[in-house]
């Protein structure tokens, strides 16, 4: 194997664990509004890279919008891959960014209480 194609292997794999994690960390968060919107959301991907098995020296990057962040395509009346790609899990980042801001609010929220006791 390539050190190429570890490394291609190892970002889609990271690329779809950081989609997971996100997606739970959106499903446990309690009290967040929209959650069933925003879990859907963390699999969305935008801009990354393809890689054909039979070239995979050879690494085409792209921009675009998909969904899920990691996939693979087979020829017909196969299961062997014959392109992998990924993209960047902004979708991810995004609703990330947006637990984190609930858990900001809630702290804010929670001190003014306390404050005002």
């Amino acid at each position: 194997m390539s050190v190429t194609l570890a490394a291609f292997l190892a970002a889609a794999a990271a690329s779809l664990m950081v989609s997971l994690a996100a997606c739970v960390t959106v499903l446990r968060e309690p009290g967040l509004r929209f959650k069933f919107v925003w879990a859907p959301f963390c699999f969305v991907g935008m801009g990354g890279g393809a890689l054909v098995l039979a070239v995979p020296d050879q690494i085409y990057w792209f921009f675009g919008i998909a969904l899920p962040t990691a996939s693979f395509s087979t020829v017909d009346g196969s299961l062997r891959p014959e392109l992998v790609r990924f993209l960047f899990p902004a979708g991810a980042f995004l609703a990330g960014a947006r637990v984190y801001r609930h858990r900001a609010v809630k702290a804010r929220d929670a001190a003014d209480a306390r404050a005002s006791s």
